[in-house]
Parts: structure tokens; sequence; C-alpha cells
């Protein structure tokens, strides 16, 4: 948006009549013009610069070490974890992220999820140009060892019944997320015990109420797999 500039011009004529009626006009002399108030120009700067994309490529190529971290924690509890994640980050001038959350994400996984997303967020940015920036990168998935039995795909509609019955707690989360959407993915432990939640989300307001929706997904009472676990995913 380009500067507006306001200036304010006052001008008053005052005219009057003086001396005798008999003809002899008396002119009054109209006061000064009052001077033009300004006042500072307001600055417009851009919204969003430009960031070097090759060099925030090789920054997620430096975080590999910690990324992996957060894999082998979360393999240790959970051990056919699996899935792709998409980061989102919004990097400020100064080269730090500002905020970050996963757009993506088919871990099923809250805790390996926070890892990954804090390790990007401590991470030193290229400086953007012009503005904060936008960093999408998507260029990340784990896959268990070759050896590990993997859970059961389970479609949404599979436990369309429980989410229903859970309405209301979800539409509480979403109330507060200012029209977010929400992927969450989950995995079931025989006998219907959710064993773990990841949630991906489409904005920063949606980020705020990860936590809502991790905690309704967790209460959730799912149908049995059966002796093995079964892994779902569904939108909200």
């Amino acid at each position: 948006m380009k500067p507006v500039h306001y200036a304010l011009v006052c001008a008053s004529l005052l005219a009057g009549c003086g001396g005798p009626p008999a003809e002899v006009p008396v002119a009054v002399a109209p006061p000064p013009p009052k001077p033009v108030v300004r006042g500072p120009a307001l600055k417009a700067s851009q919204e969003l610069g430009s960031i070097d994309e090759a060099a925030t490529k090789r920054v997620f190529q430096k975080l590999g070490g910690q990324f992996q971290s957060c894999q082998t924690d979360a393999v240790g509890r959970i051990e056919y974890l699996s899935g792709d994640v998409k980061f989102f980050l919004r990097i400020g001038e100064n080269g730090r992220a500002k905020y970050g959350y996963l757009e993506r994400s088919t871990l099923g996984d809250r805790r390996a999820e926070e890892c990954l997303v804090g390790a990007a967020m401590s991470a030193a940015w290229p400086a953007p140009e012009g503005g904060e920036a936008e960093v999408r990168y998507d260029g990340l998935g784990f896959d268990p060892a070759s050896s590990v039995r993997m859970p059961t795909e389970w479609p949404s509609d599979k436990i369309a019944a429980v989410i229903g019955r859970h309405a209301d707690a979800f539409s509480r989360c979403l109330s507060a997320a200012a029209g977010a959407k929400f992927t969450v993915t989950a995995y079931v432990a025989p006998g219907g015990k959710v064993q773990s939640v990841g949630v991906a989300t489409s904005s920063k307001e949606g980020a705020a109420q990860i936590e809502c929706v991790v905690s309704v997904v967790q209460s959730m009472k799912m149908p049995s797999p059966g002796s093995w676990a079964a892994k779902v995913a569904f939108q909200l």
C-alpha cells in the first residue's frame, strides 16, 4: 500500500462593515491563513520479503541429524512410526523463525512432530530481503526398519461414529482456530486405545489449538484393531 499523506488546510474569510452608513465602506482584511499541519508520513512496508530458497534447503539438510534424533526417540516408543511431513515457517528479518508448524504430517505422533518443529525453530535461517518471509519444505519422510510389522491402515469411515460422539469437543477446539483445517493421524492399539496421535494444521491459529485436538483424540475409545495396531487419519 502506498503511503497516504493527509493535509489539512483551513482558511476563513471574515468580512465586516464599519463606519457611518454614509457610503464610506470600511474594508476588513482577512486574517492570515492558518499554517498547514502535516503529520508524519505513513510508512508502508512490504508484508512478505524474499528468501534464498537454495539456502533454506541447505539449512534443512544441516538439520538432518536433529531430525534423525527425533525419529530415533519416537521409534523407541512406536516401532512402526512412519510418514511424511511438510514444514511451514515464518522467518523474521533477523533470520530467526518467529513461528512454525506442520502443514502436513502422517507421522501420527505429537512428540515427534514437536521435536521436528522445535529443531527447525531453533535454526539460523538466511535473513530475508524486504520483510519477513515464509518457508515451506516437504522433503522429509521417515520409514521404519524393513523387519517391522506395519499397522493396519484404516479408512476414516471406520471411526466415523466415534468422531461424531466427540463432535462437541472438537467444535470447541475449532471455534478458537479461526477457520483452520486439521489433519489428524492416530495409531490405535489392540483393545481400541489411542496409542499416539499427531496433528497437522493450515494456519498459525490452528497450531495454537493442536493440543486441544490431541486431547480429544486421546480420550476417544476406538474399535479394536485385533491383535495388532491400526493407523487411521481423518480431517477436521
